[in-house]
């Protein structure tokens, strides 16, 4: 781990300012969209008032900014080291959160685990570090001729695990874990014919798992349903699902430009104004310009910044690293906003920093920090080698 004076040196040296300032401008958009939806919470929960959340969520961010700390001043290797022990330590802990576990307004949905103040969902922390894991794995395969069955004793099983565990609550998380590290692998050149093989057994898993939950609902919690329900909904004229459709009016409430800070009406009517549907909260109130696509184009420039230092690495297994950390950032958010405007069936995913919650905005500071360390390492290599 570096000093922290020289760390700070070369965070200004050599950091990318773009990437820094856009995780500013969306933790600044957080505390704006904090600021509207507290009232909404007041409402629920009827337990605190505006000003707990308000709180709460300013030392969410600080507790994110000293994680982004420590993960730029960490060596990469130490992921690799440890890549075997860090997933086992995740999939632990979504075991132990599908037992003991507590839900949040959901029957027998047990996503959370309730730290001091802080809730964390660590399926969220499973999407992450799976990909962690494909990166490294990727990287000891690289100069080896590895077979099928080896890949299935020393990967497939433990992504297969990792992904039966956070499906049993979460089963728009778990489809999202498989299809990053597919998309890694694919980026990451694993052979083509392999992948087949594995795809073919998932499906076969997911299909074996699907009976199995229809089957036993007394044993194995049925979220099948609520998948099936969702697109169902999302077809169909006569079943529309009435949050997307509130998500919707809050949209055109908001018109092209506005400026109405807290103002939003339908934050009191979607059940999750604060996490789900905060992007249509924020159109509501600031508009479609100012508030949609100014949102929309700092992601889109922080997927091109993410590519960018993936681009710049010389490094086999940074390059992958890179990919691995910003993947969830960008699919989340892109996801999030699709649903906001009706273009994809609700999945529950967050807007990365900007929703509610301590796990997406610790594992984005987290995964930022590690980017911005590789793009630092990257940079000094290359005017190490100009001079």
């Amino acid at each position: 781990m570096i000093p922290f004076g020289q760390h700070i040196d070369r965070l200004q040296r050599y950091a990318d300012r773009t990437l820094l300032i856009i995780g500013a401008l969306l933790v600044l958009i957080s505390f704006a969209a904090a600021f509207s939806t507290s009232s909404n919470l007041v409402n629920h929960y009827q337990v605190h008032g505006a000003g707990y959340y308000l709180i709460k969520h300013f030392f969410l961010v600080a507790a994110g900014v000293v994680i982004f700390f420590v993960s730029s001043s960490i060596n990469t290797w130490l992921y690799k080291k440890y890549a075997y022990p860090l997933l086992w330590m995740v999939i632990a802990l979504v075991i132990f959160t599908d037992i003991f576990g507590q839900s949040a307004g959901v029957e027998n949905v047990r996503r959370w685990l309730r730290i001091g103040l802080v809730s964390i969902q660590p399926s969220l922390m499973a999407l992450t570090f799976s990909l962690m894991f494909t990166a490294f794995y990727l990287d000891k395969i690289k100069n080896r001729k590895a077979d099928f069955g080896y890949d299935l004793r020393h990967y497939w099983i433990w992504l297969a695990t990792i992904t039966g565990a956070v499906i049993i609550y979460n089963n728009s998380t778990a489809l999202l874990i498989l299809t990053l590290n597919m998309l890694l692998l694919l980026l990451g050149g694993y052979g083509f014919k392999k992948f087949l093989y594995a795809l073919l057994i998932g499906l076969v898993g997911i299909f074996m798992y699907f009976l199995a939950a229809k089957a036993f609902p007394q044993y194995i919690p049925n979220r099948i349903d609520t998948l099936i329900n969702r697109f169902d909904r999302f077809i169909s004229k006569e079943k529309r699902d009435i949050q997307p459709l509130r998500a919707k009016i809050a949209i055109a409430s908001g018109g092209l430009i506005r400026f109405a800070p807290g103002k939003s009406v339908q934050k009191n009517l979607l059940s999750q104004s604060s996490s789900d549907f905060i992007y249509a909260v924020i159109v509501e109130e600031y508009g479609a310009l100012l508030g949609g696509v100014v949102i929309l184009a700092l992601y889109i420039i922080l997927a091109i910044k993410i590519l960018a230092i993936s681009r710049l690495s010389k490094n086999y297994y940074e390059k992958l690293l890179v990919l691995a950390l910003g993947l969830p950032i960008t699919f989340q958010a892109f996801i999030n906003m699709a649903v906001a405007v009706g273009a994809i069936p609700v999945t529950g995913q967050p807007l990365p920093v900007i929703s509610a919650g301590g796990t997406t905005l610790f594992m984005t500071a987290f995964a930022l920090g590690v980017i911005i360390r590789i793009g630092i390492s990257a940079k000094m290599q290359e005017n190490q080698t100009d001079e």
